[in-house]
């Protein structure tokens, strides 16, 4: 089954998908990596371009057990299979646990739009729920796990947002990321795009604490409308909040620490989505 099995960690096929942990060797070629056989199973489901599966040889964990199991069907759609021993696999993983099978994949750019224009703009039909400056890929993998599986059609981010095929963001998200549409805006246009999709009808949410914000629950949402999620340290900027129809917050104990950005979210993706529920 498994015919040659690369043992040189100076491999050019192993060279090149460690070198996609970097984020301009990703943007450069239009691959991305990850660790993990449910990872795997949610790529070739969502009928994810699978370029290589290495697969670790030298252990009796599931990993060959999958392979055999769907190496034909990975074949058949162009996926080379590649035998590694255990020395070079510890080189290409970047898991503390890892299953056996790294893939590497294309970026599927049919799901990352960037924003250009005004035809760019999602429709009002769109669920649609707008990140800036989020810089933790766990947390952004997170909101879009939430986000995918709660109903959000299109996720917008600010260019200085977390990478989303960076391998970190791809874990958080649990497969969401092959399925998930996005829109990428230019940090310094924010304000601008918020402007435009309130002209497009929305009312747009900042999660900001002001004196004279609203509290979520407090007001009565429509289906178009949807929020602004911060960084997770410095929150949303003063042009962003003030672009907004108004902000608002999630009621807390008073004597309880802020919610972190990924729970803030889903919050907010909850009360947008159960709209169409009541």
């Amino acid at each position: 089954m498994y015919g040659e099995i690369i043992t040189s960690r100076q491999n050019t096929l192993v060279r090149n998908v460690c070198a996609l942990s970097e984020k301009k060797t990703r943007r450069e070629s239009g691959l991305f990596r990850f660790d993990g056989i449910k990872l795997l199973g949610e790529a070739m489901s969502a009928n994810i371009a699978i370029r290589q599966v290495f697969f670790n040889a030298e252990t009796d964990g599931r990993a060959p057990e999958y392979i055999r199991s769907v190496r034909d069907e990975l074949e058949r759609g162009g996926a080379k299979v590649v035998a590694v021993s255990a020395s070079v696999f510890d080189k290409i993983s970047e898991e503390k646990s890892p299953e056996g099978i790294v893939t590497v994949a294309e970026i599927p750019r049919e799901l990352c739009r960037t924003y250009a224009q005004r035809s760019d703009l999602p429709s009002p039909a769109e669920r649609i729920l707008v990140a800036e400056s989020l810089r933790d890929p766990a947390n952004l993998g997170t909101i879009m796990r939430s986000a995918y599986a709660l109903g959000i059609d299109r996720l917008v981010l600010t260019d200085d947002c977390a990478e989303i095929y960076s391998p970190k963001t791809i874990r958080a998200a649990m497969g969401a990321a092959f399925r998930m549409s996005t829109l990428t805006v230019k940090g310094s246009e924010i304000a601008e795009f918020i402007g435009l999709l309130r002209e497009s009808g929305r009312r747009v949410y900042a999660t900001a604490l002001y004196e004279d914000s609203k509290t979520l629950g407090d007001i009565e949402l429509r289906a178009c409308d949807c929020f602004v999620i911060g960084n997770e340290g410095h929150g949303l900027s003063d042009s962003a909040v003030r672009a907004c129809d108004a902000s608002v917050i999630i009621p807390m104990r008073e004597d309880a620490e802020s919610l972190n950005a990924a729970a803030a979210a889903a919050i907010c993706i909850w009360e947008t989505v159960r709209v169409e529920a009541l």
